[in-house]
């Protein structure tokens, strides 16, 4: 049976969207302002600095996506009913706005047929604008989600507090040994050729589950022990600070190091990509921040502060849909506004504005019942996790 729990709501959970939606809209201005000619190597180190605070945002929509999951469903759900739900809510929004993307970047050159076959192959892959791959990435989590909470809610009331804890640290260990053998497991995919599941492994890799499944299983384990996990992170938070201070700092100078080229100084961020060891480790001391962070948030930060975040969680869904056409009219107004001017500044600018254009454009859409079917936003009730 499919059964929804009545539970407390999370407050926190809308922070940790909102923080991660900025995260995901300061993220893709930078890679727009980071690689202009005029893009001088300080320029290069603040944007890495902005970048590394930034990165959390893909592990932390994973991990909220486990945490809502296994806090809300606290029995096996309907495969079917489950699925239904989430093609209303994730799936339709993604195929309207992966369409009009589809349509917005295209050449005009293909005739209707083909510009037809191209508009419902990138519902598939996500190719249709930069930021859908990780909607195609969320769309094989909750398909698996299932079959997973049926294996997972036995052995979770089964086993021991210490048990639990031991698996967990065991599948970081062996995440972040999965990501040295992304390339050799990509080479025997491709020596296979098995339809799907080969491209899966080489071509579009990048958004392939398997390769982020610790963020949903953390999200897992905390959505599962709420209150105990809360107070796991909160007596350790200067050992987690600490590490992620020491972590953010080598980063940035594996970064800056890795400017000097045999060509003279490029600026690049290859050390930043998520899905290598260095970074898991990162990452996963990044959402524990980001969870510590919210939970200050919760305690001690003023209304104005929680009312903002409540309301880009509200919309993060949408927004996130929406902002790659709003980041083109945000470069636009920021190099309108500063022509010339400091490449580092017109990020943030240009930030500032695709944040805030992509929020009003989702709250926009939210007002009209029709609207909503472009940014999953639920018809109002009573409580919202």
């Amino acid at each position: 049976m499919n059964i929804l729990a009545k539970r407390e709501r999370i407050e926190e959970i809308q922070y940790l969207r909102g923080f991660a939606f900025l995260a995901v809209v300061l993220q893709h201005a930078i890679g727009h302002y980071a690689y202009l000619p005029e893009a001088g190597v300080q320029d290069g180190a603040m944007l890495g600095i902005l970048l590394i605070a930034a990165k959390f945002a893909v592990p932390m929509f994973i991990f909220i996506t486990g945490l809502v999951l296994f806090y809300n469903y606290t029995s096996e759900v309907s495969f079917w009913s489950f699925i239904g739900k989430r093609c209303k809510d994730i799936l339709v929004p993604y195929i309207l706005w992966s369409t009009v993307y589809a349509l917005w970047f295209q050449t005009g050159g293909e005739g209707l047929w083909s510009g037809l076959k191209i508009v419902v192959a990138d519902w598939f892959t996500g190719k249709a604008s930069y930021h859908l791959w990780y909607v195609v990435m969320s769309i094989q989590l909750y398909l698996l989600f299932p079959p997973i909470q049926r294996a997972v809610l036995p052995l979770w009331r089964r086993s021991k507090p210490w048990t639990l804890r031991a698996g967990f640290a065991l599948l970081c260990l062996v995440y972040v040994l999965l990501t040295t053998k992304v390339g050799v497991i990509g080479e025997a995919a491709s020596k296979l050729h098995i339809p799907v599941l080969t491209p899966l492994f080489t071509e579009y890799a990048d958004r392939n589950a398997l390769y982020f499944f610790i963020y949903f299983v953390m999200g897992a384990a905390a959505g599962l022990n709420l209150q105990a996990w809360k107070q796991w992170m909160l007596k350790r938070q200067g050992v987690f600070l600490s590490l992620y201070a020491i972590l953010s700092c080598i980063l940035f100078y594996k970064i800056m190091a890795s400017f000097r080229t045999k060509d003279g100084y490029v600026i690049q961020y290859n050390d930043t990509l998520l899905v290598q060891p260095f970074m898991a480790v990162f990452l996963l001391l990044s959402v524990v921040t980001m969870c510590i962070a919210a939970v200050w948030l919760h305690q001690y930060g003023n209304g104005r502060l929680k009312k903002l975040f409540n309301l880009l969680g509200q919309y993060s869904y949408g927004a996130y849909l929406a902002h790659a056409l709003m980041l083109t009219a945000g470069t636009f107004a920021a190099d309108a506004l500063l022509p010339g001017w400091n490449v580092s500044l017109r990020t943030v600018i240009a930030f500032i504005f695709c944040a805030l254009l992509s929020v009003l454009t989702a709250a926009a859409l939210g007002k009209f019942r029709l609207g909503r079917f472009m940014t999953g936003a639920p018809a109002p009730r009573k409580r919202d996790v």
